[in-house]
């Protein structure tokens, strides 16, 4: 079964940033990826996060968080640069901007 994707204002204006070509064509291949079976990528937060999946390729330079709806999967975040491993500040942080853009409820 397939899905259809949607991107969140910050993920669209996140992706539309990118001046890295070879990146840019990595992110839109993973996103257009969640349209097929999104629960089996990525790995599910926890916390203030709970509901949300976070998707980093190996080796990549950047991740998506996005969360799966009825017949839809929502891409809230993509961010991009170096990523070091999320640490409870830096998950509280992410979480701290998407209820601040009301993206989480």
């Amino acid at each position: 079964m397939t899905l259809r994707v949607v991107l969140a204002q910050r993920a669209l204006e996140s992706r539309q940033g990118l001046l890295n070509r070879r990146i840019a064509e990595q992110v839109d291949q993973y996103i257009t990826g969640l349209a097929i079976d999104p629960e089996e990528q990525g790995w599910p937060l926890v916390g203030e996060l709970k509901g949300y999946r976070c998707l980093r390729p190996p080796g990549g330079w950047f991740r998506i968080v996005y969360r799966v709806g009825l017949g839809q999967v929502e891409v809230v975040l993509v961010s991009v640069g170096q990523i070091h491993l999320a640490g409870e500040r830096d998950l509280r942080s992410l979480a701290r901007t998407l209820f601040s853009e009301r993206l989480l409820r």
